[in-house]
């Protein structure tokens, strides 16, 4: 909620809200800090900082897992007056295949995995208008800090030993609290694979 929303008798130091929290019964933890990289371009007046900003979403886009899915209802787009984007059910993500078929140049997830000794440059061709430097930083810091990179590092070290072709599945499980009514942020030992298939070569 917005600091003006809170009730009448509290104050901005220590405000209560009437609509949620139980009138200040529950607090919320802290926000995990912003790694250093990260905040750097997000707060820096530098102009590589500053273009970061400006490209944000292509940033996000390109270093993504997955895919937005969702039944879009145009009929609210395009019109005059500010932009809306609304959909009808569920929003959900798509993960597509482990590897591209055939042809197809890497996106998503794959990206982590197909051809790695040519990540950096796999990126740039998605969004060659992005500065190199700055996805290069940004992609290092996946690297340290997201546990799902290192499932999919498991799965292309696999990949990489048993050769292709091999029938892998990859699925990702994660621990949840017993509130069901909110999404935990995972942590490194909450995540865990489930790599199906032989993995064995035969005779």
């Amino acid at each position: 909620m917005w600091i003006k929303e809170r009730s009448a008798n509290s104050t901005n130091s220590n405000p209560q809200f009437l609509l949620c929290c139980e009138s200040g019964k529950v607090r919320l933890p802290n926000l995990p800090a912003t790694p250093p990289e990260l905040e750097v371009l997000l707060t820096s007046k530098e102009s590589s900082a500053v273009k970061f900003r400006d490209q944000l979403r292509m940033y996000n886009s390109v270093l993504a897992f997955t895919s937005l899915g969702a039944k879009i209802d145009e009929s609210v787009t395009g019109g005059p007056g500010p932009y809306s984007f609304r959909i009808q059910g569920e929003l959900y993500h798509r993960i597509g295949s482990l590897c591209p078929a055939k042809g197809q140049r890497p996106q998503f997830a794959q990206l982590y995995i197909h051809d790695t000794e040519r990540e950096h440059q796999n990126r740039h061709v998605v969004m060659p208008s992005l500065d190199p430097t700055t996805l290069d930083q940004l992609l290092a810091m996946m690297y340290n800090i997201n546990p799902y990179v290192e499932v999919f590092k498991m799965a292309r070290d696999m990949m990489a030993t048993e050769g292709p072709p091999m029938d892998l599945k990859l699925r990702l499980i994660a621990c949840r609290t017993k509130d069901v009514r909110r999404y935990n942020v995972p942590t490194a030992d909450e995540v865990a694979a489930l790599m199906v298939g032989d993995l064995k070569k035969g005779p």
